[in-house]
């Protein structure tokens, strides 16, 4: 029986990815211990389902693709730098979702809730979209710097992109970062 580590989650655009990596660049001054998202990775996770059994990755996928199908296509924008859990203890650093983030929620909360039959829990924290482009490693002498950068770009702003489907992820976790797979995609159809 084989597990395939599996997330959902809308695809940004190359226009999204170069601002997003423009970013990257001047947060990188801090000199802060982090692992910097590949732009060719950056995406908005919807839903992370964890290792899930080979033979149930279709289900998925057909389940997806019925809670996408009644949402018409959107538009995101992607603008505010900031972090998680907060800002002056920056672990996940971001770039939030401004137009479109509402359209976003309700898609998520579709597929969250077609996929509860399948016993994949539900979230239990508030869904928040964003675009992750780092993760800091350890904290330290540096994190100061790290967030005072955050808190100085916070008004950046990334580009947009339309949202056409949402696609279901295979991940690998490798020694030189995670790879992904497109296992599915569920076309927004409404």
């Amino acid at each position: 029986m084989t597990r395939i580590r599996t997330f959902i989650a809308v695809d940004t655009s190359p226009a999204v990815r170069r601002r997003a990596v423009a970013l990257q660049d001047k947060l990188r001054e801090g000199e802060v211990n982090a692992s910097w998202t590949d732009p060719e990775n950056m995406h908005v996770t919807m839903q992370f389902l964890g290792d899930v059994d080979e033979s149930l990755i279709p289900e998925v996928c057909q389940r997806v693709a019925v809670a996408a199908a009644p949402f018409a296509p959107f538009d995101l924008e992607f603008a505010r730098a900031g972090a998680f859990p907060a800002l002056d203890r920056p672990r996940t650093v971001w770039i939030g979702v401004d137009r479109g983030s509402q359209k976003l929620v309700e898609l998520q909360f579709a597929i969250q809730e077609s996929l509860v039959e399948m016993r994949f829990p539900r979230e239990r924290r508030t869904y928040k979209p964003h675009l992750t482009i780092a993760r800091v490693r350890a904290a330290g002498p540096r994190q100061k710097r790290l967030s005072e950068l955050i808190a100085h770009y916070h008004d950046f702003k990334a580009e947009s992109c339309d949202v056409t489907e949402v696609v279901i992820f295979a991940s690998y976790l490798e020694r030189s970062g995670p790879t992904y797979q497109i296992m599915g995609r569920a076309p927004l159809a409404g």
